[in-house]
């Protein structure tokens, strides 16, 4: 056998020596840039895209080509700048046909740091869709058919290659538009073909430092619209910025980064199918809009639109997320973290069922599953909504449910159901608010509150009717009704609140929630109150107004008897007597206008057992300071239908004169102007000024007011007319009459 070997052997070596002297003859004979043309033709006519080459060289021992600064026109319509360009191209050929025939069959490719331009037009269609498209295909030669789409490529390598993405003619900003760029460019294709399926692997650096990598396989390669070439494969991506990738638009207000995000999917060039969707650690800040919602009308052809139209998706996943939200022209945040959601079987026209669970600020957690789509593109907020809701332990001024400048707190447990049908959203439900302030003054509430709330709210303008919010504390309930607009940073109000009897006993541990201070040490006990308030302005700085009365109660722990102890001269000592350690309000009915914090009231009516009748306005600031002037009428100084004055011992007309005349010097020659004072106070009562604080209120006379209810000449004379004194002397009788009489207390 060692002779047909050894003849074996000589043959291979003889036809390798005719090859290698091949190798170093043709390209003595051949001139490469015979073919260059033939090169650039058939690239230019397969592509649709006019292709030159700088030089050709050719390496017969490689059986390739190698050229230099080849570039790939873009599609005129979109940029005259390049679509590819590349400082070093190699092409792999056939090397008998090349040499004998001077055929150029191309059967791989490789690139080294390639630079490649996509630009996306308005109507959504890429630079890169009309490659290899009909049109071309029309003036393909024969040759030129024979090489594409029949061509098969062994390989082909990317290497280091930069992508840069842009907006394309008739995109609003194009000319000023943020390009994004991808650098560390890798691709590698392993049998290439025009008219089957191919593995392929492809991988890239993100801006702002995120990368992705995808293997799986595409083709055929639909020459119509290369974006419909069916591919499949895994994606994953790390350290993703979705607004710098582009994944999102500036106009979304979505910014930060997810740590990874896995997808298995498959494109049958009509239809999406994801089959896993995994976005773990996402730490996102979204901001919302708080006005009406600008829908913009919807393109068919726009970026993703076809895909997304198709869309199936077996399971999509969030975990472990951190979501920060936000509202335009608003102060403030509200974070919640290990978001974890689920979607399954979701598809672009049916509902989709889904689970939703969270830490709330500062504590507490959400909890939501239901159904919801089909999925809006246009606007997320219109996507139909069928969901259970559960809250607990959330702190409502920092959970992003109230604007943070609204003094509003408490911890909540909230059960709701949610339906929307794309347009209106509606919500019922129950919630228990613990240690609830609903004024920036206020106190947080001793006693818990109960709510029942229905309400509708139109998704698209923003506005929202409360048909009907039940607030329960103990027993006493309260009915609040209404609407209200979101617009720019602020929400409108147009609110009633309404209570009918409510017992005082249930309200009392709530009233410094509002906002309402008693003086200090002492508490409301017993009877009701009866109100109907306008909420208006909006949740930053609401407007309450409207009517208030109260019935038979006490103000506990409050002398209001010894606060006008001097008084009880004029009654023959009932008031002290008759008010004890508290304070028994007959009725009080009042004009309320809250602004900013500070009370205003009006048509003050007070009616206090053993004291007399109150009437008058006044104000509280919002540090709780009081300005108010009333005129008092004390029990046993009153006046008879017919003029007949009503006094018992001590009382009445005599009383009053007794009592002036006791405490004014030489009051006994007053005469008709000490007369005329007993019978203002008789007829219209005592002015007095309130001042100090709703913690420690002061009481003093209103010594003008007096005067002035006397008259102008019976003024002048007690003033001193009549007696020779100058006006303003310390010895004025009546100054020192009511200052003894009064005080400050």
């Amino acid at each position: 056998m060692g002779k047909p070997v050894r003849l074996v052997l000589i043959a291979v070596g003889a036809v390798l020596a005719l090859i290698v002297l091949a190798a170093i003859c043709v390209p003595l004979f051949l001139n490469t840039d015979s073919f260059k043309a033939k090169i650039e033709s058939t690239l230019t006519k397969s592509l649709g895209r006019k292709v030159t080459i700088a030089k050709v060289d050719l390496s017969v021992l490689s059986g390739s080509l190698k050229a230099e600064n080849a570039v790939v026109a873009d599609d005129p319509r979109f940029s005259t700048q390049p679509f590819i360009q590349a400082d070093t191209l190699k092409i792999g050929v056939e090397l008998f046909p090349l040499i004998f025939s001077k055929q150029v069959i191309i059967r791989g490719f490789s690139m080294q740091s390639p630079k490649i331009q996509l630009l996306r037009a308005a109507n959504g269609t890429w630079n890169y869709s009309t490659i290899g498209n009909s049109s071309a295909q029309t003036s393909q030669s024969d040759e030129t058919k024979q090489a594409f789409p029949n061509l098969t490529v062994g390989e082909v390598n990317i290497e280091n290659g930069r992508i840069t993405v842009g907006a394309g003619p008739g995109t609003s900003g194009a000319a000023s538009a943020t390009s994004r760029v991808y650098e560390n460019v890798n691709l590698k294709v392993k049998d290439f073909a025009f008219t089957k399926s191919f593995p392929f692997e492809a991988s890239a650096g993100l801006p702002a430092g995120g990368t992705v990598e995808l293997k799986g396989s595409a083709g055929p390669i639909n020459q119509q619209d290369a974006s419909a070439t069916p591919f499949s494969g895994h994606l994953e991506v790390k350290h993703l910025d979705p607004l710098a990738a582009g994944f999102v638009e500036a106009s979304d207000g979505v910014t930060g980064t997810i740590d990874n995000l896995v997808l298995d999917a498959a494109w049958s060039g009509t239809q999406m199918h994801v089959t896993k969707l995994l976005v773990d650690t996402p730490k996102l800040t979204l901001v919302q809009s708080s006005g009406p919602k600008q829908v913009k009308p919807k393109d068919p052809n726009a970026e993703g639109a076809s895909m997304l139209n198709s869309l199936s998706v077996d399971d999509a996943q969030i975990k472990n997320g951190t979501i920060t939200l936000a509202t335009a022209g608003k102060q403030g945040t509200a974070v919640y973290s290990q978001v974890n959601a689920q979607v399954t079987n979701l598809s672009p026209k049916s509902a989709s069922p889904f689970s939703l669970s969270g830490q709330l600020p500062n504590g507490g957690s959400v909890a939501a599953n239901g159904t919801a789509g089909p999925f809006n593109q246009e606007n997320n907020a219109s996507t139909p909504l069928n969901a259970t809701v559960s809250l607990k332990h959330v702190e409502i001024g920092s959970a992003g449910f109230a604007p943070p400048d609204a003094g509003i707190s408490g911890v909540a447990d909230v059960q709701a159901k949610i339906q929307s049908n794309g347009q209106t959203l509606n919500a019922q439900g129950a919630a228990t608010v613990v240690g609830i302030k609903l004024a920036k003054d206020g106190v947080p509430s001793a006693k818990p509150v109960q709510l029942q709330f229905t309400m509708a709210q139109n998704e698209q303008a923003m506005s929202g009717t409360i048909q009907q919010a039940v607030i329960t504390i103990g027993s006493a309930v309260i009915n609040v009704a209404g609407t209200y607009q979101s617009s720019g940073p602020t929400t409108a109000l147009n609110l009633k609140v309404v209570g009918n009897g409510v017992s005082i006993n249930e309200l009392e541990a709530f009233l410094p929630a509002l906002g309402v201070h008693l003086p200090s040490g002492s508490r409301l006990q017993g009877g009701t109150l009866t109100t109907d308030l306008a909420v208006t302005g909006t949740t930053a700085t609401p407007v309450i107004s409207g009517p208030v009365r109260i019935n038979n109660t006490q103000l506990a722990g409050f002398d209001l008897g010894s606060k006008l102890q001097a008084l009880s001269s004029f009654t023959g000592g009932r008031i002290t007597s008759a008010t004890g350690s508290g304070t028994n309000i007959r009725s009080l009915s009042m004009n309320v206008r809250e602004e900013g914090g500070n009370i205003r009231t009006d048509n003050i009516a007070l009616d206090v057992a053993g004291v007399g009748t109150a009437t008058g306005a006044g104000s509280v600031s919002a540090g709780g300071a009081l300005a108010y002037n009333v005129v008092l009428k004390l029990t046993g100084l009153s006046v008879g239908g017919g003029g007949t004055q009503q006094a018992s011992s001590g009382g009445g007309a005599a009383g009053a004169l007794g009592a002036l005349s006791g405490f004014i010097p030489g009051g006994s020659a007053g005469g008709a102007a000490l007369g005329g004072v007993a019978g203002s106070v008789l007829k219209n009562g005592i002015p007095v000024a309130i001042g100090g604080t709703t913690s420690n209120p002061t009481f003093s006379p209103n010594v003008a007011g007096l005067a002035g209810a006397v008259g102008a000449n019976a003024a002048k004379g007690l003033l001193g007319g009549a007696t020779g004194q100058k006006k303003g002397n310390a010895a004025d009788p009546l100054s020192n009459a009511l200052g003894g009489l009064l005080g400050k207390h």
